[in-house]
């Protein structure tokens, strides 16, 4: 039997910081564990689904766009590209600029990661109503509007 005390719930008495931190941590985890069997992270699942509507792009715009350091997305991108679901060329304008789009088998994994996500997301939502979900992702958008902008206009890192 695990003694181990359970983690305080977070509550009214708590900063809000720290409650939207704590559930965010958790959800994370909760959507980690859905993608788990998959060996993809959810950092993965963000790439997939920032190559899904468009052309080729550069590594460096990508990882502008997500919010991903650029030294991190090339990790991200080694592996999509290992397992095929990425393909990654150099520019013909610019051969140090790295190209990087979605392949077929990528979009097919990405519709499978999204049913995993789905799971994840009824979990963290198991008792709220439609509304109630609606509203919660009405009023994290803002609390996100309000904080994932860091100094000099450069959006926070999201994962």
């Amino acid at each position: 039997m695990d003694t181990t005390p359970a983690a305080p719930r977070t509550g009214r008495n708590e900063p809000l910081g720290f409650v939207i931190a704590s559930t965010g941590q958790a959800a994370a985890a909760a959507f980690e564990a859905a993608l788990a069997e998959t060996g993809l992270h959810p950092r993965h699942f963000a790439v997939l689904r920032g190559l899904k509507d468009g052309e080729a792009q550069s590594q460096q715009q990508l990882a502008h766009r997500l919010g991903i350091p650029a030294s991190r997305i090339v990790g991200l991108l080694d592996e999509l590209v290992r397992r095929g679901f990425v393909f990654r060329r150099e520019s013909p304008a610019d051969r140090r600029v790295k190209l990087v789009a979605l392949l077929d088998a990528g979009r097919e994994e990405l519709q499978r990661l999204t049913k995993l996500a789905g799971e994840s997301e009824r979990k963290v939502t198991t008792g709220l109503s439609a509304g109630e979900q609606d509203e919660l992702r009405r009023l994290l958008g803002i609390v996100y509007d309000n904080v994932a902008v860091e100094p000099q206009g450069v959006r926070a890192r999201v994962w």
